[in-house]
């Protein structure tokens, strides 16, 4: 049906009426032809008329003060993080340094390799990536099995400048904003290990989480595989 040769008032939401969206039968003729209203040009003319309507001044006004809000309550210096468990042990990471979060894929070990926390080679859509266990390198407990966490298992995939790497996790709960102020220094009670790689921690819901110094991380493995 040609909107031109229609009036728009008549033919408003005639979808709604006389069309596939009816609650009754549809009984627009032009079904015949385009099938379903959303092949119709008068539904589509009017989907573009509702894009292109002028935005009303109280609409921009409420907008205004929701966006400016959130920049007000966005504090300097916050950072993005990925929140993450390995056995008991919950940790964080920067968000950009997140290719992808994937199911769990069976990793190859390398021949002659000596870093106990190499677990291999494992394949991520095509490609081959190494695997690690940042378990091992940070000397996380492993839990017995009676005392073991539910959660759904995952493999992340840590990307560096195109470097990438590929570690289990027992459960990844998502992206997570620190304020400055959260940061506490690490407790000289944390292994040797584990004080090695964290950096500072924070409490989100009641937990203390370890955040990574990802560059002492990523250094560490790079000089692994010389």
């Amino acid at each position: 049906m040609e909107t031109k040769d229609v009036p728009d008032k008549k033919f408003y939401n005639c979808w709604k009426k006389i069309g596939v969206y009816s609650p009754q039968s549809p009984s627009c003729p032009e079904l015949e032809k385009v099938i379903h209203c959303r092949n119709c040009r008068v539904y589509t003319s009017s989907g573009r008329k509702l894009l292109e309507r002028e935005i009303s001044p109280a609409h921009l006004d409420e907008w205004t003060q929701i966006i400016a809000k959130a920049k007000e309550d966005e504090t300097p210096g916050t950072i993005s993080v990925v929140i993450f468990r390995i056995c008991r042990e919950w940790l964080a990471l920067r968000t950009r340094l997140f290719a992808e979060v994937i199911d769990p894929e069976k990793y190859h070990s390398i021949p002659h390799n000596r870093n106990l926390f190499i677990l291999g080679i494992v394949n991520v859509h095509g490609e081959i990536q190494i695997c690690f266990s940042l378990k091992d390198l940070l000397n996380i407990e492993q839990l017995p099995d009676n005392q073991e966490k539910s959660g759904y298992r995952r493999m992340i995939v840590l990307d560096n400048k195109g470097e990438k790497w590929v570690t289990p996790v027992d459960e990844v709960h998502g992206i997570y904003k620190v304020h400055p102020d959260q940061f506490q220094n690490v407790p000289v009670t944390v292994s040797k290990a584990k004080f090695t790689f964290t950096g500072s921690i924070f409490t989100w819901k009641n937990r203390h989480v370890g955040f990574l110094d990802d560059e002492r991380l990523l250094l560490t493995l790079t000089r692994s595989l010389k």
